[in-house]
């Protein structure tokens, strides 16, 4: 005769039932606060755009430290975000800016003010210009020489675009242009005989003194950084004190030398009102 089991009592299935659930509240709880804690830590992490200036992996190498040096000034977690070229990079801000401090030219900086309500904290000491350069045996006099010649430079928005545009407002009296990933790409191709000139930023031509300068733009602000609104008051301003004294010790002086950069001093959003305008025409302003 097969034996029967006996029917588990009712106050024991109680019991295991309760068990049970309790075991699987406690697994879901630590599940929870394991995905929230690396969602928080995720989201401490305040990312800093650089512009490619300079190919991404020179900006890497270069600004990595600096960026690495005000994070640990302020206390706050900090990466650096490049770019492969500056239309990824004009994607990126003209849609929303995802990311939280910029390192950035004046139109592109005023652009997210007036747009995007950032705010500026601190610019590098002075202006800059532009330089439409030839090489060395190319002697051009006057910017009209270079009329349907060919020009590297920088997609636009970058500011060497936005410069030849009012070099040459003729829609049909222009130059050819070759668009290049970096300034440093663009003084390359002059310097290969790939194209007849270059327009690149003043300090970057004055690393190539086999150059030959044809003519300099009109001064804008030096570059600045700004904050997102997402940014606290109390960050934005710890990351403004980072910036201002790394000039005043030698091993933030060594850094800011490396990045190729002059001293930051405190600025405004004012200084840098107006220059988004040099943007109009530009794809997505």
């Amino acid at each position: 005769m097969t034996p029967v089991c006996p029917p588990i009592k009712p106050h024991r299935r109680s019991h295991w039932a309760l068990l049970m659930r309790s075991l699987l509240t406690q697994s879901l709880l630590l599940f929870m606060g394991l995905a929230l804690g690396a969602s928080a830590q995720a989201a401490t992490a305040l990312k800093f755009a650089i512009p490619p200036f300079l190919p991404q992996a020179e900006i890497e190498h270069s600004f990595g430290p600096l960026v690495a040096k005000i994070s640990a000034l302020t206390g706050a977690p900090i990466e650096i975000e490049t770019f492969p070229n500056y239309l990824a990079f004009w994607q990126a801000t003209r849609t929303g800016s995802p990311f939280d401090i910029a390192l950035d030219a004046a139109p592109t900086t005023d652009f997210r003010v007036q747009r995007q309500h950032w705010h500026v904290i601190a610019k590098l000491s002075g202006t800059v210009t532009q330089s439409l350069v030839t090489g060395p045996n190319n002697a051009v006099l006057d910017p009209s020489e270079l009329i349907n010649k060919k020009i590297a430079v920088q997609p636009s928005p970058s500011v060497s675009a936005l410069t030849l545009y009012q070099l040459f407002p003729n829609p049909v009296q222009q130059p050819i242009l070759v668009t290049v990933e970096s300034n440093r790409d663009a003084a390359d191709a002059v310097l290969e005989g790939k194209v007849d000139a270059a327009i690149i930023p003043t300090p970057i031509a004055a690393g190539y003194p086999s150059l030959n300068t044809v003519t300099t733009t009109e001064p804008l602000p030096f570059l600045a950084v700004s904050v997102s609104p997402n940014v606290p008051p109390a960050t934005a301003k710890a990351l403004q004190n980072a910036l201002i004294s790394l000039s005043q010790t030698p091993a933030g002086e060594a850094l800011l030398k490396a990045s190729q950069l002059r001293a930051f001093t405190i600025a405004n959003d004012q200084e840098y009102a107006g220059s988004e305008k040099l943007l109009e025409g530009t794809f997505g302003y």
